[in-house]
């Protein structure tokens, strides 16, 4: 169990001091990537601007030149003189170089001011998101995941505004996973078919059958497991509404998959056998889930890559964070730090964490109205922040972030003698 700074109890179970930094890490890939678009949008103005002040002094030449040769009269009649005749080539020859200039001015003119390509940008974006949630979740997330024989593995994770898709590389089954390497010896009443009359229960051995398919929906896990792994056979879909279920939902399958329309509700031993096989195979899952790999990442209806401003996904997290992040630094006894407690035994709690210092060096970097994003979400230093990390950091780790034991409590202080015992002694 975690709890804030002043032992008060903290709404989540996950280490928030670790999704802390690795959020600020993202957050401020992002806004990097976000900077960097701008500037080189400020650059193709500024390229703009250049080549339209260069465009106004050509149109400056051209006329000048017009205006000095005009007092020549440049003509091509029979009886012009030579002057004026080399006037009009003159004239012409000046024209003909302008009009080259500006065919050069205006392609140049065009590579520099193009629009930066905002996809670069919101890649960069992407990877940074990816590497948060590949290895972090956000409170209150709320997971789905499925593997299927000769598909693979595939998970969802939704938490407020933010919906992420993963593969999942690592499956532990490349075919049907054996139900003896599972359970061994499973034997479960299930219903089969009869050579005369309607399917009825009947034990079935499944040491020679083979899980096809998983999906698990929050607590709910369903399964679909085949009777024989070698060659077709029937088949059951079982559904269990958790891991700790004592009933399980199984519904006779077909050769090909079909369903049968035979379902019953087992329970007893049944059931339990069931629920031992659907915890086997969420063991076997774990792994993979630790090892998942972002595909998607959607912001309300928006996919993170579709977008136009690599700073909105990183708001868009710095929002969901703050109000905890807030919290943190209110209850934490240590001014410049966010910390967390944890019970780890009885009568032991052990101190997770992170100055304020060390988290707003990762962003020091970044342009002004970034960094203020930071410090909105309660992450900035203020001048007590600044003043009291200067008188504790003996009580830190070197890294400015970690974790201590909480000290026992001090002995009780004996009331002091009055002052008539004073006088007896």
């Amino acid at each position: 169990m975690y709890r804030y700074g002043d032992g008060t109890p903290f709404p989540f179970e996950e280490n928030f001091i670790d999704i802390v930094r690795a959020a600020v890490d993202a957050c401020a890939g992002m806004f990097t990537a976000a900077a960097q678009l701008e500037a080189l949008r400020a650059k193709a103005r500024e390229a703009k601007r250049e080549a339209d002040a260069e465009g106004a002094k050509l149109a400056a030449l051209e006329r000048s030149i017009e205006g000095a040769v005009a007092l020549s009269s440049p003509s091509v009649a029979k009886d012009a003189s030579l002057v004026q005749q080399t006037a009009l080539r003159a004239l012409e020859g000046a024209r003909h170089a302008i009009t080259l200039a500006r065919g050069a001015l205006d392609k140049r003119t065009a590579a520099a001011s193009a629009e930066p390509r905002v996809d670069r940008a919101m890649q960069s974006a992407f990877a940074c998101a990816a590497t948060f949630f590949d290895t972090h979740q956000l409170p209150r997330t709320a997971w789905s995941w499925s593997w299927k024989v000769n598909v693979g593995g595939s998970a969802m994770a939704h938490a407020s505004k933010f919906t992420v898709s993963f593969d999942l590389p690592d499956v532990p089954w490349n075919g049907p996973a054996k139900l003896a390497s599972l359970v061994p010896g499973m034997v479960v009443r299930l219903p089969h078919r009869r050579l005369l009359g309607k399917p009825a229960p009947q034990k079935i051995h499944l040491d020679r059958g083979a899980l096809l398919e998983v999906e698990r929906e929050g607590d709910e896990i369903t399964m679909v497991v085949r009777e024989h792994a070698s060659k077709k056979s029937a088949g059951w879909g079982i559904h269990l509404d958790s891991l700790t279920s004592t009933a399980a939902t199984v519904t006779l399958l077909d050769e090909d998959g079909s369903l049968t329309g035979v379902e019953m509700v087992l329970g007893g031993d049944d059931g339990l056998a069931l629920a031992r096989l659907a915890a086997a195979v969420v063991d076997e899952m774990e792994p993979a889930l630790a090892r998942r790999r972002t595909r998607d990442v959607t912001i309300g209806k928006s996919a993170l890559r579709g977008m136009v401003d690599p700073s909105e996904p990183a708001k868009a997290l710095l929002d969901l964070l703050a109000p905890t992040i807030r919290t943190m630094c209110q209850k934490s006894r240590v001014p410049g730090e966010i910390s967390l407690k944890r019970d780890v035994a009885d009568g032991r709690r052990e101190e997770l964490f992170v100055s304020r210092q060390s988290l707003a060096a990762k962003y020091a970097t970044l342009p002004p109205e970034y960094r203020q994003l930071f410090d909105a979400a309660g992450l900035g230093r203020d001048a007590a922040s600044i003043d009291d990390e200067e008188t504790q950091t003996d009580r830190r780790h070197p890294d400015h972030g970690g974790h201590r034991a909480v000290p026992p409590p001090p002995p009780p202080m004996r009331a002091a003698p009055n002052a008539k015992t004073l006088m007896a002694s």
